[in-house]
């Protein structure tokens, strides 16, 4: 572990959102559960406590990340007590599928908050958001811990917007779950974080059966949408979103174009 990692182990909080450590310990049944005030990355962390030997299903989380992020390096707003910020370690039986664990995280977390919080009907937008009300409840961020030079762990965080007056009003484009429901404690998003994150993470499947493809099509925010597919310095394909493939990719029709698979990139709404 580096000696910033190290540092941050000193500082634990005593308790997370009003609630003890060790309570979130025992209702959560593990004792790899670390709570902090404010931390860099939750994400960071997670990584080093794994490669330093922390059993999987590790929780990491905290009220504040001063330098949160999400895919492709870009910055996550994360404003002390206006979210939940956690990250989860699971140790990898074999090679991960990306896009397809962001997908399958976002699945089972919109799953788990639509059924904690009734009238929410959050949907995942490809590769790693959470949408509700046609803007932006949460991220996720899928990385990959190395124990003697081969990928041992997963590592996902995610970020849920929860408390709408303390976000940042640089914030575009987001809404908070209290948006959308009214009041939630932080305690109780973190539960269904975690039940999410832990329905199919520790053995994350390679493929999806026509089970799992069913209910990803009815959480499909972009299905049936006309998108903006931008590749690094490429001109951006202009398509309908057509739905996701068992292993995760967008499927993408563009206009007069054969159906094609997108596995990279970032999408925006836009073309029609």
């Amino acid at each position: 572990m580096t000696d910033v990692g190290a540092t941050m182990l000193t500082e634990e909080a005593g308790d997370w959102a009003g609630e003890p450590v060790a309570a979130l310990r025992e209702h959560w049944g593990r004792e790899s559960v670390f709570a902090f005030d404010r931390i860099p990355s939750t994400n960071d962390l997670a990584r080093e406590l794994a490669e330093a030997g922390s059993p999987s299903g590790t929780i990491v989380l905290c009220r504040q990340q001063t330098a949160g992020r999400g895919r492709a390096g870009r910055s996550w707003a994360s404003p002390a007590g206006a979210g939940v910020y956690l990250s989860m370690a699971f140790r990898l039986r074999e090679a991960t599928v990306p896009p397809l664990v962001t997908v399958v995280a976002g699945v089972d977390l919109a799953r788990e908050l639509n059924r904690r919080f009734p009238g929410l009907a959050s949907a995942v937008k490809w590769p790693n958001d959470l949408m509700a009300r046609e803007r932006k409840l949460g991220g996720i961020l899928a990385e990959t811990a190395r124990v003697d030079g081969r990928e041992a762990f997963l590592v996902v965080g995610v970020g849920i917007n929860v408390e709408s007056g303390r976000l940042p009003d640089e914030v575009d484009g987001a809404v908070a779950l209290a948006d959308c429901v009214g009041p939630a404690r932080l305690v109780d998003v973190a539960d269904a974080v975690v039940a999410g994150l832990e329905r199919r993470l520790p053995r994350a499947p390679t493929s999806l059966d026509a089970a799992s493809l069913d209910e990803l099509d009815r959480l499909d925010w972009l299905k049936n949408r006309w998108v903006e597919h931008r590749l690094s310095d490429r001109e951006p394909a202009v398509g309908l979103a057509a739905g996701i493939a068992p292993d995760g990719a967008l499927l993408l029709r563009p206009r007069g174009g054969a159906l094609r698979r997108v596995v990279a990139g970032s999408i925006a709404l836009g073309g029609s």
